[in-house]
């Protein structure tokens, strides 16, 4: 064992782990602050924040097509840089905005932003990792995007809370007033400490530190596209790695089923606080810290299905994948329920994240590096997201639409169909694994 090797692993998985889970501080800072908004001087309809959530998920599905490839050729870090920079300027202007057409501008530059980010943090993290451990690696690596939405949401709650105000209400009972740009500087200033970290600590690959590929360091065999050559395997980045990315029919199993898996999780994301207000009468703040449940019952599905799919399933994906999401489908039937109780809410949201988010990693990360490999991964990556994240492009305007007052039983019913409908997308690979090169 190469203590240097090591050590630099374990910076790589540090440093792409914050960069990923401090990206939502400035993603989410939007959704905090929405239940913010009334009493404020910012005007803002349901439709209209809902058509805010969908333009952000439009760029951000357009953004994964085009920065998982532009990874692949020029390398993650400097793509994730621009990210990081785009983005927190972004979270700055959000703090004043306060018409709808300034909110959808930044909501643009904000998905653009946000998009270089899981396929180019997955294409670093498949470059130090290998075959035989990234299952169980990508499962505790993957935290960061369940504990990341969960901290942002508390973490803005807070800083609402922390600058708020006090005023006379109707019947001249003081009232909070919470501070809801707060919530958009806090997270840009959390995620430009981040970027400094970033510039000095991020590397590419182990070759750029003048260290061995990490399939050489294993002894492991180079995993190859379902139909690449292992006598002239293409270049990282070439046209020939996207093509043959773009033709494999896993990676269009992985990224349709991926679909209705990230339509759940966004409607989540875009409007678990309102739900939570509507159903409890909540404020603000508490109705954050309430969804926040979610992604921690996220932490421990992407934790137990990387163990799950390396260790039961042999690095096959997608038995795990298919029954956690078929096992979430039957938590949704909770939301056709009115639920009354903080404690009873909590609950409901912990476990459609710890069901919900365990697929959504395998499909969306270990899956998509497996069948991408490590010269395509970032096309790969890209591609699932991007195709998901039409998916959340709904997510941000079906409740909107589908939902009135505290009757959001409509649209747990058109979740609850598409989990089961992305569990039987993903039955043909029930048995697959990627193909590899044979060990000299």
């Amino acid at each position: 064992m190469n203590p240097r090797y090591e050590l630099w692993r374990r910076i790589t998985f540090g440093i792409t782990w914050l960069i990923y889970a401090t990206f939502y501080f400035t993603r989410q800072a939007f959704d905090v602050a929405k239940p913010a908004f009334e009493g404020s001087a910012v005007r803002l309809t349901r439709e209209e924040m809902g058509h805010v959530n969908s333009v952000y998920s439009t760029v951000y599905m357009l953004g994964q097509f085009a920065f998982g490839s532009l990874g692949d050729k020029y390398g993650p870090r400097v793509v994730l840089l621009f990210g990081i920079a785009l983005s927190v300027f972004a979270a700055a202007a959000g703090g004043f905005a306060l018409t709808f057409w300034t909110f959808i501008a930044l909501a643009v530059l904000q998905g653009m932003a946000q998009s270089t980010g899981w396929s180019n943090a997955n294409k670093t993290m498949s470059n130090w990792f290998s075959l035989r451990e990234r299952g169980r690696v990508v499962g505790w690596w993957c935290t960061c995007y369940s504990l990341g939405p969960a901290i942002a949401l508390m973490f803005g709650g807070a800083m609402m809370r922390l600058f708020s105000s006090q005023r006379s209400g109707a019947d001249g009972a003081p009232q909070v007033v919470e501070y809801w740009p707060a919530a958009f500087w806090s997270a840009a200033a959390v995620l430009g400490v981040v970027g400094v970290l970033a510039w000095f600590l991020l590397s590419d690959r182990p070759e750029d530190l003048g260290l061995p590929s990490i399939e050489q360091y294993h002894g492991e065999p180079e995993s190859l596209i379902d139909d690449e050559s292992p006598a002239e395997p293409a270049p990282e980045g070439s046209s020939a790695i996207i093509r043959e990315v773009l033709s494999s029919p896993s990676i269009w199993l992985l990224a349709i089923s991926y679909f209705c898996v990230k339509l759940t999780r966004y409607v989540f994301i875009f409007w678990g606080p309102l739900y939570v207000k509507e159903s409890l009468g909540s404020d603000a703040s508490t109705s954050a810290f309430t969804a926040a449940a979610m992604p921690i019952g996220g932490v421990v599905g992407v934790i137990a299905i990387g163990y799950v799919s390396d260790l039961l399933f042999q690095s096959r994906r997608a038995p795990a994948a298919m029954l956690s999401l078929l096992a979430t489908a039957g938590v949704l039937l909770v939301g056709l329920t009115q639920l009354e109780s903080a404690w009873a809410m909590a609950a409901f949201f912990f476990c459609v994240g710890a069901f919900l988010f365990g697929p959504d990693s395998v499909i969306s990360a270990t899956a998509s590096m497996d069948f991408g490999t490590k010269r395509g991964a970032g096309t790969a990556i890209g591609f699932v997201n991007g195709v998901g994240s039409i998916g959340g492009i709904f997510g941000g305007f079906l409740p909107g639409m589908l939902t009135k007052g505290d009757d959001w039983s409509p649209l747990f019913r058109v979740l609850l169909i598409g989990l089961v409908l992305s569990a039987c997308v993903l039955s043909p690979l029930w048995r697959r694994k990627p193909p590899t090169a044979k060990t000299a």
